[in-house]
This record gives structure tokens, sequence and C-alpha cells, in this order.
């Protein structure tokens, strides 16, 4: 017997078949991210999870270095009387702060709000509230995140940010 099972692929179909297979794509990415806004993850109450920042000598005084804690942006500092973290989406419109070392303030971009490096407090600007502080700990020569300070902020700025 001689049944052969022929398949013809114009250049119109293998064409077809391809913007398919892109909008598929795409059409995922959008359904994932709208999944991720609906269900974000969210640490449980008294859940901490330890974040190893950096090395006490990548950080020298004056300087600062930009993480991520819990899915939301932040920066450590170092002052000259030790370290500092806070988190740095504005409270203004949710931009990301960061360190402006010849001024020695942190800066929001998007409305020139300012913040004090030592308490996270806004010194100028339009942000209504001051920057959320990350407990520290420093150790074995190791700057680590243990937990936010105020775990109220971290959910009101899930809802401005698109829980990132």
């Amino acid at each position: 017997m001689d049944d052969k099972i022929t398949i013809t692929l114009t250049r119109r179909k293998l064409t077809e078949i391809l913007i398919g297979l892109v909008a598929l794509f795409f059409a995922s990415g959008a359904v994932a991210a709208v999944l991720k806004y609906l269900w974000p993850q969210i640490q449980a109450k008294g859940e901490s999870v330890e974040v190893r920042i950096a090395s006490v000598d990548e950080v020298p005084t004056g300087s600062a270095k930009n993480f991520v804690f819990n899915g939301k942006a932040a920066v450590l500092l170092h002052m000259p009387a030790g370290f500092k973290a806070f988190g740095s989406v504005c409270t203004h419109l949710g931009c990301i702060a960061s360190w402006k070392s010849d001024e020695s303030v942190i800066v929001c971009p998007c409305h020139l709000g300012k913040y004090d490096p030592n308490t996270g407090a806004v010194i100028s600007g339009p942000p209504p509230s001051p920057l959320p502080a990350i407990d520290i700990a420093v150790r074995e020569g190791a700057v680590y995140a243990l937990t936010w300070k105020d775990p109220n902020y971290v959910k009101s700025i899930s809802f401005y940010a698109g829980a990132a």
C-alpha cells in the first residue's frame, strides 16, 4: 500500500502560523502580568526574610547601594554614624528615589522631592510622608536587611506601584 500523507505548507500558511505564535507569546505575557497584579506575593505577618545587601567594604562612607527588599526598591546608605536603609519608592507618585552624594540627600527625580538620609523624613518637595526605614544588621563584615519598620507602607506602595 502506498498510503502517503502529504502536507503542503505555503508561505502564506507559514506566515499565519508564525504570527499566531508571536501573538500567543505576547498574550501569555499580558495574562501573566495581570495575574501577578491581582495576586501579589505578600509576606506573611511575622515572616522575616533576611537579605544580604553588601559587604561593609562595598559601600564606603558617604555612598549608597541600591537593592531590592521583599520586592520593593530600597537603598543602603553608609553615613558617618553608620548604615541606614530605606525603601526608595517615593511616597508622592511612586518614582524611584536615589542617593545624591554631592548634596547628601535622597532625591526623587520626578518632582524633586528630597529626603533626609538619617531619618527618611521629607526635606522638601511634594512627598506627603517619609521613606520607610528598614531594620538592618551588620555582622561578619556584611550588611543584612531584616524587616520593614512600617509594614503598612509596603502594602500601600504595592497599590501605587502596581504590586511590583
